[in-house]
C-alpha cells in the first residue's frame, strides 16, 4: 500500500522531539510501512521580529540538518524514499531571509505557510474564546492576501500548508465559523496556486488531535477541485514518532469523495503523481 507523509519535523525543528533525529524518523517511518517522507523542518523567515519568544529565539541549523538527511537519505535509500524539504514559514514578512535559504541549499520539495500575520504572534499563542466573528473574517482575509504574497515573491513553493491555520485553533475553543462568506477569498487564492502549478496541502494534524476535519475541510477540498485544482500533498505535521502518516489513509479517503485520486510526491528529484 502507498502511503506518503510530505510533513513532517525532526529535530531541527525548534518544536519538535529533541531526541527525533533524522535517522530516528526514518526508522519510524520504514517502521510504519511509509513509502515516501520528506522532513520539512521549521525555518521561519520572520524568526529576528517575531513576536513569540520561542520562535525568536529558534536558531534552524542548515548545515547540521543537511547533512544528517543526506545521511539518512543514503543509509536508507533501499527501503524508503526521503525528500529533503524545508518548511519556510511567513516568507513574505522576510523575503529576503527566505531567499537566501532557498539559494544556499538545493530543496526537493519546498512548503509555504503562514503561523502568524504581520505585526501579529502565532495563533497558536493566542486565546480566541472571545474573538468576535468580525474580527475572525478580518484576520482570515488578510491571511490569505499575506498567502498570496508568499506564492507571488517566492521562487520555489512546492505546496501552501495548513491553510485554514486559524481555524484550527478556533475549534480548540469550541468556536463555530462559517467559511462560506470568504469562498470567493479563498477561490481567487486557490486559482492563483493552480495557475503557478504549487500544490494544496491536505494536512491531518486536525484530524490526529481528534477535531474531526483536515485542513482545509472536505468542503473546501471540493473547492479546490471546482476551481480547477489537481494537485495535492498530504502530510501529519508530525514533530514525533508516534503521528507519522497519522490519519494520512483517512485523508486519502476524504479525498476519493471529493473527486481526488492522486497526490504528489518527490522522486529522484522530481515531482511524482501517485494514485491513491
Amino acid at each position: 500500500m502507498f502511503i506518503c507523509d510530505m510533513h513532517t519535523h525532526s529535530r531541527f525543528s525548534f518544536d519538535a522531539d529533541p531526541s527525533f533525529s533524522p535517522d530516528a524518523l526514518c526508522r519510524a517511518a520504514i517502521e510504519k510501512g511509509i513509502s515516501d517522507i520528506a522532513i520539512t523542518d521549521h525555518f521561519e523567515a520572520n524568526f529576528k521580529t517575531s513576536l513569540d519568544e520561542l520562535t525568536r529565539n529558534s536558531v534552524y541549523d542548515h548545515a547540521s540538518a543537511y547533512a544528517e538527511i543526506m545521511a539518512a537519505k543514503d543509509k536508507y535509500r533501499d527501503k524508503i524514499n526521503l525528500i529533503y524539504g524545508i518548511e519556510i514559514g511567513q516568507a513574505n514578512q522576510s523575503p529576503l531571509e527566505a531567499c537566501e535559504l532557498l539559494n544556499q541549499y538545493d530543496y526537493e520539495f519546498v512548503i509555504g505557510s503562514i503561523h502568524n500575520l504581520s505585526g501579529m504572534g502565532d495563533f497558536y499563542y493566542m486565546n480566541l474564546a472571545n474573538v468576535d466573528d468580525t474580527q475572525i473574517g478580518e484576520w482570515l482575509c488578510m491571511y490569505f492576501n499575506e498567502l498570496c504574497q508568499i506564492v507571488d515573491t517566492m521562487p520555489k513553493i512546492d505546496t501552501v500548508a495548513h491553510i485554514t491555520y486559524l481555524l484550527r485553533y478556533l475549534a480548540f475553543f469550541n468556536r463555530k465559523f462559517d467559511i462560506k462568506p470568504f469562498y470567493d477569498t479563498i477561490a481567487s487564492f486557490y486559482k492563483k496556486i493552480i495557475g503557478k502549478d504549487i500544490a494544496l496541502e491536505v494536512n491531518t494534524s486536525t484530524l490526529l488531535k481528534g477535531l474531526g476535519f483536515t485542513m482545509p475541510s472536505a468542503e473546501l477540498l471540493k473547492l479546490y477541485r471546482e476551481c480547477g485544482g489537481r494537485l495535492i500533498t498530504v502530510g501529519s505535521d508530525a514533530h514525533s514518532a508516534e503521528n507519522l502518516a497519522g490519519c494520512v489513509i483517512q485523508a486519502f479517503d476524504i479525498l476519493k469523495e471529493c473527486g481526488f485520486d492522486s497526490v504528489l510526491t518527490v522522486r529522484n528529484g522530481q515531482k511524482d503523481i501517485v494514485r491513491i
